[in-house]
This record gives C-alpha cells, sequence and structure tokens, in this order.
C-alpha cells in the first residue's frame, strides 16, 4: 500500500470527525416540554449516537493461483476462510437531511483465511493470520432500515512462505500489512438499542511476496504474486447507546 493513499484515507476519516464534532452543537438540542409534551421530540428509530458489536463472516482470495510456479508447473494457492471479531463505531444523522447518516467505524478480526499445498518436495502457504479495517460510512436510512457505503484503512497480519521438507524455509513474509477497504451493506434496528447487519468487503493489503536473500521470488516468472487481496462478506449485530441530544426535525 503506497504512502499517500494511507495517507489521504486516514485525511477523510478524520475529517469526518472533525466535521460532526464542530457542527454538534448547531445540529443537535435536547427536547424542550410543553404543555402537550415535547418539542422536537426524538424522531423514532434515529441512528445517532455510539454502537458495538460483534460479527462473523467468511472471505476468499481475488486471486485464484496465487503462487502459481512454472516451470513444474503449480496451479497456487486459493486462500479462503472464515473469521470474527468485534466492530465500534459512531453515528451522526441529519446532519444535512433528516435521513442522511454518516459515521465512524473500527473492527478487529481472528482469522482462518489461508491455503497450503505442497507441490514436487515444496510448500507453499499464504495465510491472513487476523485482520482490521477503521472507515468512514455514508448511509440513508428508510426507518429502520440503514443503506450505507463504507471505506478507508485495512491492516493486517500477513503469513507468506515458500519452503521444502525438513522444513526449510526457502522464502518467507511475515508481517503485518496496511492497505485499505472499500464496501457496503445493508443494517436494520429490530428495537431502538439492537440493529443486525450484513455487509461486503473488499480488503486489499498490498503485494507481500516471501523474500530469498534479499530479493523477490516473483522474478523470473517462476512465482506468480497478487496482492493479498480478499473479497469479505459478514453478518453482524449491534447495540446502540443513544446521544443526550436528539436531531432537529
Amino acid at each position: 500500500m503506497k504512502i499517500h493513499r494511507v495517507g489521504f484515507l486516514t485525511f477523510a476519516l478524520t475529517s469526518v470527525v472533525a466535521l460532526g464534532t464542530a457542527s454538534a452543537a448547531d445540529m443537535y438540542r435536547a427536547p424542550e416540554p410543553l404543555a402537550g409534551g415535547y418539542k422536537d421530540a426524538p424522531v423514532a428509530q434515529s441512528w445517532a449516537g455510539f454502537y458495538i458489536g460483534v460479527n462473523g463472516g467468511y472471505g476468499w482470495g481475488d486471486h485464484s493461483d496465487k503462487f502459481a510456479t512454472t516451470p513444474f508447473p503449480f496451479d497456487g494457492l486459493d486462500p479462503k476462510g472464515g473469521f470474527g471479531g468485534g466492530q465500534i463505531g459512531y453515528n451522526w444523522q441529519g446532519m444535512w437531511h433528516p435521513h442522511l447518516v454518516l459515521g465512524v467505524e473500527a473492527d478487529i478480526q481472528g482469522s482462518g483465511i489461508e491455503d497450503k499445498a505442497t507441490t514436487h518436495g515444496v510448500t507453499f502457504k499464504s495465510n491472513l493470520d487476523w485482520f482490521g479495517t477503521v472507515r468512514g460510512r455514508l448511509g440513508y436510512t428508510f426507518g429502520s432500515s440503514l443503506v450505507y457505503a463504507t471505506g478507508g484503512f485495512a491492516f493486517g497480519g500477513i503469513d507468506n512462505e515458500i519452503s521444502s521438507t525438513g522444513p526449510v524455509i526457502i522464502a518467507k513474509n511475515s508481517r503485518i500489512a496496511n492497505g485499505y477497504t472499500v464496501g457496503g451493506g445493508l443494517e436494520y434496528k429490530f428495537t431502538p438499542a439492537w440493529s443486525a447487519k450484513v455487509e461486503y468487503q473488499f480488503i486489499d493489503l498490498g503485494r507481500n511476496d516471501p523474500m530469498l536473500n534479499g530479493g523477490n521470488t516473483c522474478v523470473a516468472g517462476t512465482v506468480k504474486c497478487e496482492d493479498d487481496a480478499f473479497h469479505t462478506v459478514r453478518a453482524g449485530i449491534n447495540y446502540h447507546i443513544r446521544p443526550a441530544y436528539e436531531p432537529l426535525k
């Protein structure tokens, strides 16, 4: 992942937080009691405020022929598997439109997205041991439903390795990689405090090729290396903590 891309994503997320904080005093006020009830009473199924939750899902590699080789040939690896973890976030609602929701969310996942195969006495392995994201969210509400797009910074523990019997490490790259994620989802509030969601994310953690003697094993076209990129789908549940102030009607 190039530094300028990470910097742009970080700036975008920071801008969302700063905008929401600066506008909070103008966009929200506590309900005022009137003779017949409350002025500016809370709207039904408000999405504003903090939330925390858990999720689980399945991921698969963007390439089904990772580390394919010549000349013997080896068809390559196809990393895939389950993952699970948690998320925390904050939403602002009604800043420009009553149904518009802006948010920030961070999540962390333990992962079993991996593949390993041995051919001609050589073992190839590619593992995504864990990963996380810090993202902005932009959504639109339809009563109890929220449709949203999301994107931002991604990071994860990558373990790519080529070894021979013994085992003897031929080439290896185990590191914390970083990159980006984009996606979207649908969330539904089945009570004012609880919601369920389904979400898709594409996560790209950049090139993390196994290294040999300070060089790249992909030279001369002998090993096909690609970005450690993954498609993920997940389902989750969130508990929402309502703010002390509600958006103006």
